[in-house]
């Protein structure tokens, strides 16, 4: 198997636009193409360039159920809106059967990429697809090889890619999928490996698609899985998924309502906030989370703390924490409800470091007091910690 990547385009969103259409054309003319759509950014460009350049594609959104609840409605209801040829694949009965009740952080992330592939394989097989379109973005190929994209040819074999990434395996973070995974065609092809995330937001508004889409958040490969910490449930998820929705929407509509839009680009070029959400557990002080040391994942509980809030000594102080995974500020202390929430809400440039975003402390009270709205709800607590020494996720 073939990767196709686009290397060196213009910048200017117009131009690139121009290259990347003749990028498709010249390797999936005549061709036919499955684009998974995840309702993400990178995979929407992706799939817009190919309806640009008038390749043949099937747009694909797996539904395995743990996906977002955003200003509740279910993702996929917005993703049909903004491309009504979509084709949903419901794998939600036989992918949560595998899920519930698992707890451990990495046979979560396996679980999860097994189902991807093996989905992404049956309806290649069913379409008879000669073609796989990614949504690789600039900081995956960087983290994938230890290199500049400037370094990699805009065709490469998988066997040259290996070669690549074990020759420079002091600069690896972590694998793209294409380096493990090889699909049933003659190639992937990645029309947006040389942007970053402000580059791609850019390209959407070219297309004049709309904000939620343009400054929709990041969300993790293994979806809401990330964000319940310990073993996934039906209870928990559907309470993860209301509370979920409460703190992206809250924190959206705070930027909305003071810039225009749901994320800024601020003073430090990161995107703010690139991230905003909810995670939850019981008994969130016993349980290990991930954690950053000397580049590496770690697993340890989190440290409470609570008293007067000063964002930059709060954030100062966890930014040096040793011998636990991240620091929680408490917010509300109970002995009734079952689920500790943990509000997160961090700034970024490409997800490999981020810091915190400073929210006013009123908007995190708002927060704290609509969370208790839910019976369910124990403990809260707010993030303080930056990547690194916290990774943004808790699996």
């Amino acid at each position: 198997m073939l990767n196709h990547r686009l290397i060196d385009p213009p910048r200017e969103p117009e131009q690139f636009v121009k290259r990347a259409v003749q990028f498709l054309q010249k390797h999936a003319e005549n061709k036919k193409v499955f684009c998974a759509l995840s309702g993400g950014i990178d995979s929407s460009t992706t799939y817009l360039l190919l309806k640009e350049a008038k390749i043949e594609t099937i747009p694909v959104f797996i539904d395995h159920g743990l996906m977002r609840i955003i200003r509740g409605r279910e993702e996929r209801e917005h993703l049909k809106e903004l491309f009504p040829d979509v084709l949903i694949v419901d794998i939600r009965d036989e992918f949560l059967l595998k899920i519930l009740g698992e707890g451990d952080a990495e046979s979560k992330r396996k679980l999860f990429k097994k189902a991807y592939s093996d989905t992404i394989s049956r309806v290649i097989r069913e379409e008879n697809c000669q073609l796989l379109a990614d949504g690789t973005i600039l900081p995956d190929i960087e983290e994938s090889f230890g290199v500049k994209i400037s370094d990699l040819k805009e065709t490469m074999s998988l066997q040259e890619e290996l070669l690549l990434k074990d020759r420079n395996i002091q600069g690896f973070v972590k694998s793209q999928h294409n380096l493990e995974i090889e699909y049933d065609v003659e190639a992937t092809i990645q029309p947006v490996a040389s942007l970053t995330k402000p580059e791609v937001r850019k390209i959407l508004e070219f297309f004049n698609m709309p904000n939620e889409l343009v400054y929709r958040k990041a969300f993790p490969g293994p979806a809401l899985s990330a964000r319940i910490i310990g073993p996934v449930t039906l209870e928990n998820l559907k309470f993860e998924k209301k509370v979920h929705d409460v703190v992206e929407s809250v924190i959206n509509d705070y930027y909305i309502g003071k810039f225009g839009k749901s994320m800024i680009i601020n003073d430090k070029g990161e995107q703010e906030p690139f991230q905003a959400f909810a995670a939850i557990t019981t008994d969130v002080l016993l349980r290990k989370v991930t954690g950053i040391i000397n580049g590496q994942r770690t697993y340890e509980v989190p440290l409470s703390i609570k008293g007067e809030w000063e964002f930059e000594k709060l954030v100062r102080f966890a930014s040096q924490i040793k011998g636990y995974a991240r620091i929680l500020y408490e917010l509300h202390e109970s002995h009734e409800g079952i689920y500790d929430v943990i509000i997160r809400s961090i700034n970024s440039i490409d997800a490999r470091t981020a810091s915190v975003t400073k929210l006013p402390i009123d908007l995190i009270e708002e927060l704290k007091y609509k969370l208790l709205e839910y019976s369910e709800t124990k403990d809260i607590y707010f993030d303080i910690t930056p990547k690194p020494p916290a990774t943004i996720e808790y699996v």
